[in-house]
């Protein structure tokens, strides 16, 4: 008897797939003939086998059964039996006879395949390509490809995984060269996160991710395994089973698939081009843990990242991924009843909500309503009530512009090393300033205000620290409009290995060395290209000014009083300053926070009274 050539598994499982995929079409009365003759269904079964290269497996025959309440109960009449031709490589049996409810049942019996695809991981190298930035609607970010070395990539043993993996990481937060570090390995998904797809909380874990390293810092690692590795023709497949009755597992296996295909051998190679030692994990899957720890990753611990809620479209999938795959800390959220009311109810939450909080403080009831799908609904609601055109700040009768939660949540960006917008009164200079504390200055958020400003970076001091280090003003009677008090420019000394003083790096370190209460006077020299500013005793309270703001601001968030302060450039009217309405936009668009001195003013009013 002549032998077959066994082919690799990820051949002959795509091509099953395919099969199985017809074999449905054909029970579901699409496509073909209803004909009941043996000899045609042998010729089609044949013709598939030999158009796919179907090869034989040693494994007994497993069997699947399949029910339908739509597509299959629409085959009646007298039952009938389709089999493959006796000979052929692979032996497929097909069955159909009614059901005891008047439905019609299909019985497919597949032979399983013994080989699966690289569930076991080792090392892959990769290699870096290239970064960029990348602008979002959560922030701005640096994306960073790589690709797996030529030599590599025969390690992956699985077609179905891609060989280019990405990084991505917040602009003001970079990971590089840290410990416990967190980090999302995240597979892609692209039905959910292209398409949109609610079967699955795919896109809403990545976008949870996303806020969460803009806020926090860490970075995810984006892997091209689509379905769990098996391909999107397969996922699309698996998917067709779990309309008729199958969950994700079950899909996956009567596909010929483990229930998870995926390899991670990328990730350390990735990790050590970083310079990352250690990672917090973003991950609720504990498999995922025991993966990574068996390439060698210094995993420290866990941050969970769950949906608030499960739809009627993924309740089954999570509950599938709770209790067949060990996902953890999903607690009670599976519990949790689906609105009935649809988007209506919704949108009635969101009017509510904003009629009851008042226009001091719309951004979190924006925020709090905009979500995927039926909530667009609300999000379209929160905006059209939102002031987006206001064209300065002006306090409310509570002494608030954007409310008392804008300082507080500077305050917090502040004390983690975050650069916030500050925006002055509509009748001063109505302009915006970025503000950060000059302790936590680093080059890299240097260069995000260099590449932003005005390129005139000050840095806000209280008058006794610029006595210590003999910084006189720049002239003895000042004409500056606003009385913004200059004294002579600095740079740090060259014993502290700055060459010119221009770039973002060297001005970073003159900021941290004038924040330095160890500095003196023979740290720096005069002239130089960061412009000290003499900030008012009792800051805001005495002068509304971005230079009393950035010191305010410093001290509250636990910081040396001294704080970095640059005016925003228009990026839509280039020759101008940046005001007020585009000053939203661009923080929405790069994350950062917002508020005003005359948020501050009051919030000092409130707390120091």
């Amino acid at each position: 008897m002549k032998k077959t050539q066994k082919r690799p598994c990820n051949t002959t499982c795509s091509s099953r797939s395919v099969f199985l995929a017809s074999v449905l079409l054909v029970l579901s009365g699409g496509g073909f003939s209803r004909s009941t003759s043996n000899d045609s269904c042998r010729s089609y079964s044949e013709a598939l086998a030999t158009t796919f290269g179907v090869t034989r497996s040693s494994v007994s025959n497993r069997n699947t059964h399949i029910q339908s309440n739509n597509a299959l109960s629409s085959r009646g009449g007298s039952s009938s039996l389709f089999s493959a031709k006796e000979g052929t490589e692979d032996e497929i049996e097909i069955k159909s006879s009614k059901g005891v409810n008047g439905r019609t049942k299909a019985s497919i019996s597949i032979e399983k395949f013994t080989d699966k695809l690289g569930n076991s991981d080792q090392e892959i190298k990769t290699k870096h390509i290239a970064e960029t930035n990348l602008p979002t609607d959560i922030g701005h970010f640096r994306l960073r490809a790589y690709r797996v070395e030529e030599k590599m990539r025969e390690l992956l043993q699985n077609e179905h995984v891609g060989t280019e993996p990405c990084v991505i990481y917040s602009t003001h937060k970079p990971p590089f060269g840290k410990k416990d570090v967190p980090v999302r390995i995240h597979d892609q998904c692209f039905t959910s996160e292209v398409f949109r797809s609610q079967r699955c909380d795919c896109k809403e874990q990545l976008k949870m991710s996303l806020e969460y390293i803009q806020k926090h810092g860490g970075a995810i690692i984006y892997l091209q395994q689509e379905g769990r590795g098996i391909g999107l023709a397969n996922k699309v497949a698996a998917y067709a089973l779990q309309d008729v009755g199958m969950d994700t597992v079950d899909a996956n296996t009567h596909l010929g698939f483990p229930e998870d295909c995926r390899q991670y051998g990328v990730v350390p190679s990735i990790l050590e081009d970083m310079g990352i030692d250690s990672i917090r994990l973003i991950t609720n899957n504990p498999r995922k843990i025991e993966r990574l720890t068996s390439l060698g990753i210094d995993v420290k611990d866990t941050i969970p990242m769950v949906v608030k809620k499960p739809t009627e479209f993924n309740r089954k999938y999570l509950q599938t991924k709770q209790d067949r795959m060990n996902h953890t800390n999903f607690g009670e959220m599976l519990s949790i009843d689906l609105d009935s009311r649809g988007a209506a109810g919704i949108v009635d939450d969101a009017v509510n909500a904003l009629q009851k909080q008042g226009a001091a403080h719309p951004h979190s009831v924006a925020e709090e309503f905009i979500n995927e799908g039926e909530e667009m609904a609300a999000a379209a609601i929160a905006s059209a009530l939102i002031d987006d055109d206001q064209e300065g700040v002006v306090a409310n009768e509570d002494g608030y512009c954007f409310g008392r939660e804008s300082v507080e949540k500077a305050i917090e960006a502040v004390a983690r090393g975050e650069i916030v917008v500050v925006v002055d009164d509509m009748d001063r200079e109505n302009e915006g300033d970025f503000i950060m504390a000059a302790d936590k200055c680093t080059p890299e958020t240097m260069a995000i205000i260099n590449r932003y400003s005005s390129g005139v970076i000050c840095i806000g001091m209280e008058g006794a620290r610029m006595d210590e280090l003999k910084l006189p003003a720049m002239v003895v009677n000042s004409e500056d409009p606003k009385g913004t008090a200059f004294s002579v420019t600095v740079d740090a000394a060259r014993k502290h290995g700055i060459t010119t003083g221009i770039s973002p790096k060297e001005r970073a370190k003159t900021m941290q060395l004038l924040a330095d209460p160890s500095s003196g006077p023979t740290d720096f020299v005069r002239p130089g290209h960061v412009f000290p500013l003499r900030a008012k005793e009792n800051g805001v309270l005495t002068r509304d000014g971005h230079t009393e703001a950035a010191v305010d601001l410093s001290r509250l968030a636990g910081c040396h009083p001294s704080g970095v302060l640059c005016e925003i450039n228009s990026e839509e009217n280039p020759t101008e300053m940046m005001r007020l309405p585009e000053i939203k936009r661009f923080c929405k668009k790069h994350g950062f926070v917002l508020t005003s001195i005359a948020d501050m003013k009051q919030y000092r009013k409130d707390t120091e009274q």
